[in-house]
């Protein structure tokens, strides 16, 4: 996987403090409320299926019933009797849950069992529609609850596995508007207005590690098993300028070759050491140590000028890659792809 970097210079190694004991639930921790749909809800599949193929997380969101209060109603599209996964008739899956913990919004991608119905793990937490409307609806809650900082994680063995290749390769045509869309949200990510923090639960790899860079901190368990790399290289795909505008903003300079040219792998340690994710102490910790880090920059988002003034110098620093993520953007190749049935690289 590409030429290796001569051996890092010494940095010091951020390890993060131990976090204080938390009550699972009271005054300073409080679930997100969700209102759930009622059964009957699902859309039938000649309304469910123009709409996942066309209309905008905000219209896709009337459509199906979000809560316009401060809270949101979780996604709910029926299509079919028999399929197992998103839009399985009679079938609400949630993709993500969003909890409260002292003003800080902790969204965690589920793992639930089974495949979508174009066979996707739904485990592997890929960037499809399904998954870009319901970060996009966790988002806008957090916007209007006023959260005071952000932080995203995942269930098993994946923090983001990419995009959804497979559902891509079914549905081809769609490619460019998914990738758009796709870029959309990462721009929405690296511009909010709170304080964000990743904890990198697992493997964060192509698109998902795009979205992994677009937060503001990223905490990564020492010793973690999970991986980071870009493999457009070896499934024949040509980044678009946005999210190489992205991965140019959130690395260091010595790892845009091996990262971006040669989709070379790094380890949690790897990470650390060059400084792309800071330390938790062990995976057991990871979650507690991240909203740690988020209590710790609330004051960064604790009201809405501070929360304006935040939202521009983001934009600023990182105009580069504002200014084209989500914006004419261009075939990557998709229809050309070099991997195979499951997403990953075909094998010669």
């Amino acid at each position: 996987f590409g030429s290796r970097h001569g051996r890092p210079e010494h940095r010091p190694r951020p390890v993060l403090p131990r976090p204080r004991p938390r009550r699972a639930h009271g005054p300073t921790s409080r679930p997100l409320m969700l209102r759930r749909l009622p059964a009957a809800m699902p859309l039938p599949r000649r309304i469910a299926e123009p709409l996942l193929r066309s209309a905008t997380p905000q219209a896709l969101g009337r459509a199906v019933g979000f809560d316009m209060c401060r809270r949101w109603a979780p996604l709910a599209v029926g299509c079919g009797a028999n399929q197992r996964g998103f839009a399985a008739a009679g079938t609400d899956i949630s993709l993500l849950k969003t909890e409260m913990v002292d003003n800080v919004a902790v969204v965690t991608l589920l793992s639930p069992e089974g495949v979508f119905p174009w066979g996707t793990r739904i485990q592997e937490h890929r960037i499809n529609r399904a998954l870009i409307t319901q970060l996009n609806a966790a988002l806008d809650a957090a916007e209007t609850d006023h959260v005071e900082a952000l932080v995203v994680t995942g269930e098993g063995r994946f923090f983001c596995n990419g995009m959804d290749l497979q559902y891509i390769s079914a549905n081809i045509d769609q490619s460019t508007s998914i990738q758009t869309d796709a870029e959309k949200l990462l721009s929405r990510i690296l511009t909010l207005p709170v304080p964000t923090v990743a904890a990198l639960n697992g493997h964060w790899t192509a698109a998902g590690a795009m979205l992994g860079l677009a937060f503001d901190v990223r905490v990564a368990p020492s010793g973690g098993r999970g991986l980071f790399f870009v493999p457009g290289i070896d499934i024949g795909l040509v980044y678009s300028a946005g999210m190489t505008a992205l991965m140019k903003a959130k690395l260091p300079q010595p790892m845009w070759t091996d990262v971006l040219c040669f989709g070379k792998r790094y380890g949690c340690d790897d990470l650390i050491n060059h400084g792309v994710a800071m330390a938790a102490m062990s995976s057991d910790e990871l979650l507690s140590g991240a909203i740690s880090v988020a209590e710790g920059l609330q004051s960064k988002g604790k009201d809405e000028k501070t929360r304006q003034t935040l939202h521009g110098i983001k934009k600023n620093l990182y105009h580069e890659a504002v200014a084209v993520l989500g914006k004419d953007v261009e075939d990557m190749g998709f229809a050309q792809g070099t991997w195979d049935a499951t997403g990953r690289p075909r094998k010669a």
